[in-house]
């Protein structure tokens, strides 16, 4: 009988070695993504991953669950909450202006605005996702690259070849890990890893894709990619490499509820709970609906056979003269209408938790306090988040601006997302104080244009042709005076002015007879 040989388990590389390795704060972090992932991916996602979302009851057969789950339709509640916040940040245009006292390069405006990734992406559009990606997650993040070419001789030749940063933008789930570099808590970051997949050739018209490790230092960056032999730790090999031209990570972060260094939660964790409570309590009276409204045929005086009954207007069932058939339907609807309150219930406290009330307008009056307080809790998480963006992108332009020598823009992310439009009562008010003399006509001018009065007047100009349809005004008002006639001999012009400002001035007529 053959000994087995016990054999020693294939040699394997420290895990701290993976550069796939997940960061114990990302761990922490990825509990919280969850639901937020169910409303992204919306109806499809839930359904896939039905078993978390929408357990199946005990002794439910299969097909019965699966008809169950059928009916489950995730209500966009979420999703829409973040595209309008966003909207609201983002309503009016991102601005560049020179930094330091110093013209802003015509390249910001001209070049790179108009495609900040280079895939056609124009500025207002990258903001948008970004912060959007932020609102959901907590975070996301935006690094700023540049072509792995040979460096060019001058900005004229890196120009003429299309050398230029650009952005990639990088949600929190993209983070692995990170270090600083020193063991310092003011020191900066010393290095971080990020997941990404991208799509590499296959064949002549193919194309495959491949997961991607990308290690960002001070001094250098690294690509790791998987080898094709198993999914062992030391199958990842460094498919690309290179120093870094600016001495520091080119990473910039947008929070919109910070809890540490790269570390976040959802703000809009609460919403996406109820929202997936509300999917599921939708589902289940669905459901229950759908087997309610079909009513139930009893015979009676018939005996069980395993022959089908057709049931047609063409067709009839024969009975014995004790037998009788009938339809058995629910004759009580309060549990669908406990269900139906309760899932308004439901979108009410998502109403009431979000940003601002943009599913339904509430048709009772509300107090000037609750309006208070209601776009105070407004402003709280949109000003966190217009902050950060702003900052973030700050950021973003200074690192391309050190890619490509050139003095950076300031970027300016308007705030003014309160959206407080002025009623005829207050415009009549801000016109009185005008013309009283309170305010000036620039104050009455920006406050018209901050209450969505005059939404695209330029303040500046206006006052400027204002001012001059004034001088015009008084200019074509004036009275002509009619030219006097010369006498023909100088002296008795000069006789006859004398004469005049005597007769004028009879005082003077009275002085000269006294002397």
């Amino acid at each position: 009988m053959p000994v087995a040989v016990l054999q020693e388990p294939p040699a394997e590389r420290n895990p701290g070695d993976d550069p796939s390795w997940v960061a114990a704060p990302v761990l922490d972090m990825s509990r919280n993504w969850g639901p937020i992932d169910a409303m992204v991916g919306g109806t499809d996602y839930l359904r896939r991953n039905a078993e978390f979302f929408i357990p199946q009851n005990p002794k439910e057969d299969d097909g019965a669950y699966r008809r169950r789950v059928a009916h489950a339709v995730v209500s966009p509640f979420t999703i829409r909450l973040a595209e309008q916040a966003v909207g609201l940040i983002l309503r009016k245009p991102i601005t560049l202006t020179g930094k330091d006292d110093t013209d802003l390069d015509p390249f910001w405006e001209d070049v790179f605005c108009k495609n900040v990734d280079g895939q056609g992406t124009d500025l207002e559009e990258y903001a948008r996702k970004l912060a959007f990606s932020a609102l959901l997650w907590g975070h996301a993040a935006t690094l700023v690259d540049f072509p792995a070419t040979e460096p060019a001789p001058n900005l004229q030749v890196e120009r003429e070849l299309g050398l230029r940063p650009y952005f990639i933008a990088v949600d929190a789930k993209q983070i692995l890990g990170w270090r600083r570099a020193q063991d310092n808590p003011l020191s900066p970051l010393g290095q971080v890893r990020i997941d990404e997949w991208v799509q590499t050739p296959l064949g002549e018209f193919g194309d495959a894709t491949v997961r991607n490790i990308r290690v960002l230092e001070n001094d250098r960056y690294r690509v790791y990619r998987r080898g094709e032999d198993g999914d062992k730790t030391s199958n990842w090999y460094v498919c690309e490499e290179g120093p870094n031209a600016i001495g520091e990570i080119p990473l910039a972060v947008t929070y919109s509820a910070k809890v540490g260094e790269l570390i976040s939660k959802p703000p809009l964790l609460p919403i996406a709970n109820i929202n997936i409570l509300h999917t599921v309590r939708q589902c289940d009276l669905n459901h229950a609906l759908t087997v309610a409204a079909l009513p139930i045929l009893v015979l009676q005086g018939f005996d069980d056979t395993d022959s089908e009954i057709g049931l047609s207007a063409n067709s009839a069932i024969l009975l014995p003269p004790e037998g009788s058939a009938s339809y058995v339907e629910p004759v009580g609807q309060g549990s669908f209408e406990a269900q139906a309150a309760f899932i308004q219930e439901l979108e009410a406290q998502m109403s009431n938790l979000g940003i601002s009330t943009i599913f339904s307008q509430l048709n009772q009056a509300e107090t000037a306090e609750s309006k208070k307080l209601s776009r105070t809790d407004s402003d709280s998480l949109l000003a966190i988040l217009s902050k950060n963006l702003e900052a973030s992108l700050q950021q973003a332009f200074d690192l391309a601006a050190k890619f490509n020598g050139i003095k950076p823009p300031k970027i300016s992310v308007d705030r003014d997302f309160d959206l407080q439009t002025l009623d005829g009562p207050q415009v009549a008010q801000y016109l009185q104080l005008w013309q009283n003399g309170a305010i000036t006509h620039e104050t009455l001018l920006s406050a018209l244009k901050k209450g969505e009065i005059l939404p695209g007047i330029d303040i500046e100009l206006e006052l400027e042709m204002t001012q001059q349809e004034k001088l015009d005004n008084m200019a074509f008002a004036m009275p002509v005076n009619e030219p006097i006639e010369a006498p023909e001999d100088d002296e008795e012009a000069q006789e006859a002015n004398q004469s005049k400002d005597q007769g004028s001035n009879p005082q003077v007529l009275e002085d000269d007879e006294d002397d």
